[in-house]
């Protein structure tokens, strides 16, 4: 398979279609590849969200055969597999994989949130050092920095002093897909409800765009419960390697 359009025609999986934007053209790494086997998709994204990922789909069965019929195009390079965790733990067995964590892939299951977002805006480049900042302070973990090639725009609440207190990135497009990632909150504005009008903001306008994806780590209950209360559904994922 060739394109994104090829992928979404074969898989339902978001994951694996979000991992196709690999395939397409414009994306800001070297391109990937995607193989079928029966149910089973597997598609390869060169460095997607700062990992070399494989991220499969499909009947047991199927993705083993598949990713064993793959593995000498991967061999030696260091990939995460990514899959639904149930189907992960069984295919890691089989097939000598090491399961790393567990976390949540999370998508809008129901209408976009209507509910009022006074403040938040679309950020710009003249804030992108203070973006940087927060994100240092506030979530250093961040997968997401304005640096990072797969951020396209970033969304924020300012202070009185106009300085991003808030913020969140729209990022790693994929056809019909967006993904929301590098949430953070300055700790001197936490609990005022600002990562909650911030994340009403950037779903509504993504929406716009097709279905809206994140990740969440299984046991951050507040951000869980603050994508909840806006509709999205949690999946359990795991990432695995060789």
């Amino acid at each position: 398979m060739g394109s994104a359009a090829e992928v979404a025609a074969a898989s339902s999986d978001l994951m694996v279609r979000w991992a196709a934007q690999a395939l397409e053209p414009g994306y800001p790494h070297e391109l990937g590849s995607a193989w079928r086997h029966r149910s089973a998709v597997a598609v390869f994204a060169p460095r997607l969200n700062r990992a070399d990922r494989v991220v499969h789909a499909g009947d047991e069965d199927d993705v083993v055969a598949l990713l064993e019929e793959i593995s000498p195009a991967l061999s030696g390079q260091k990939v995460r597999f990514l899959a639904r965790a149930p189907l992960a733990a069984r295919v890691a067995e089989r097939v000598g994989l090491e399961v790393l964590a567990t976390f949540g892939w999370m998508h809008l299951d129901a209408e976009p949130p209507r509910a009022p977002a006074p403040g938040a805006e679309w950020l710009t480049e003249a804030d992108v050092p203070d973006i940087d900042a927060l994100l240092r302070r506030a979530n250093p973990g961040s997968y997401l920095f304005p640096d990072d090639p797969g951020a396209v725009r970033w969304a924020g609440i300012r202070d009185a002093d106009g300085t991003p207190v808030s913020v969140a990135g729209d990022s790693w497009p994929a056809p019909g897909i967006r993904y929301i990632s590098g949430v953070a909150t300055h700790p001197a504005h936490r609990g005022r409800g600002l990562s909650t009008r911030l994340c009403t903001f950037l779903t509504r306008e993504l929406a716009a765009h097709g279905d809206v994806v994140l990740m969440a780590d299984e046991d951050n209950e507040p951000a869980l419960r603050v994508y909840r209360g806006l509709g999205y559904r949690y999946t359990p994922i795991s990432a695995s390697r060789c």
